[in-house]
């Protein structure tokens, strides 16, 4: 099936499909989280990049579930934060809680979604010409991890098992080894500055005393802004400095946390992502 831009046109397509039996094996669009109300859905809406995203897929999860052809898969081709070059947005710590709350909103409305794309560094906007330019990547140039890098692989730690909760800030998941593995996180735009949060969360079934586990991306863990931009954000590191900066990528290891009674006490820190692996 061919690849729509804006979640545009799928009803339409779908109907010639089946009007004159053409044979299609998934659906295909995409969108970003800039793209305009008018674009995607014909208003005058101001709909935040937070939300646009699943708007746009549970748009065309809508089409497909009324069109003849309901079972067809959705693969979503392409999606991120912008699709300018927003270095305050694809390159900074924004993309943690984004992207965890982008895949709480989508879960169960699309069949594959496929952020774009790994590397800054590939043919359609020319050679690199800085290493932070705001591209589309979770890498930069000399092989410098993201932000957005850490919080997909901090979010790789989460079961497959999704778990209802009441908060529209965390997602609760069991791991196929029964353990609970909970994300949570504390967005905000990328122009506004953000306060920290003090989170309670109650866990039942924890009685006595357990261990969590947890992992963070925010200003100081999982993220190489800080020290870059303490380098003088040079636009030509020298060999020492990109060594420097893929160490201060490096995600920490975990710290440990006691909690009594399935009670976890916790900060986070504007635009802060944590994962909690409770023992």
């Amino acid at each position: 099936g061919p690849s729509t831009a804006q979640a545009a046109w799928v009803d339409r397509f779908l109907r010639h499909c089946a009007e004159n039996h053409v044979p299609v094996d998934f659906v295909s669009s995409h969108v970003y989280a800039n793209d305009s109300a008018h674009d995607v859905f014909g208003t005058n809406e101001s709909i935040p990049r937070t939300q646009m995203v699943c708007r746009a897929i549970h748009k065309v999860h809508d089409q497909v579930a009324a069109s003849a052809l309901p079972a067809l898969p959705i693969i979503w081709s392409e999606y991120n934060a912008s699709y300018k070059n927003e270095p305050d947005v694809t390159d900074s710590i924004f993309m943690g809680p984004w992207l965890a709350d982008t895949i709480r909103q989508c879960d169960g409305l699309v069949d594959m979604l496929s952020y774009w794309t790994f590397s800054d560094v590939f043919e359609e906007q020319g050679v690199v010409k800085q290493p932070f330019y705001g591209g589309f990547g979770l890498i930069a140039e000399d092989g410098l991890p993201k932000p957005s890098f850490n919080a997909f692989k901090l979010l790789h730690r989460l079961g497959d098992r999704r778990l209802a909760e009441a908060s529209d800030s965390a997602l609760v998941t069991r791991r196929a080894d029964g353990r609970l593995v909970i994300a949570i996180w504390n967005e905000s735009l990328p122009d506004q500055a953000g306060e920290s949060k003090a989170i309670v969360l109650h866990v039942k079934g924890f009685n006595g005393r357990h261990q969590a586990a947890i992992y963070r991306v925010d200003s100081t863990h999982g993220s190489l802004m800080s020290a870059y931009a303490s380098m003088g954000k040079p636009i030509y590191p020298t060999q020492k400095q990109i060594i420097q900066l893929r160490r201060a990528a490096e995600m920490p290891p975990p710290e440990s946390q006691a909690f009594n009674h399935g009670e976890i006490k916790l900060i986070l820190p504007p635009k802060g992502l944590a994962l909690l692996e409770l023992k």
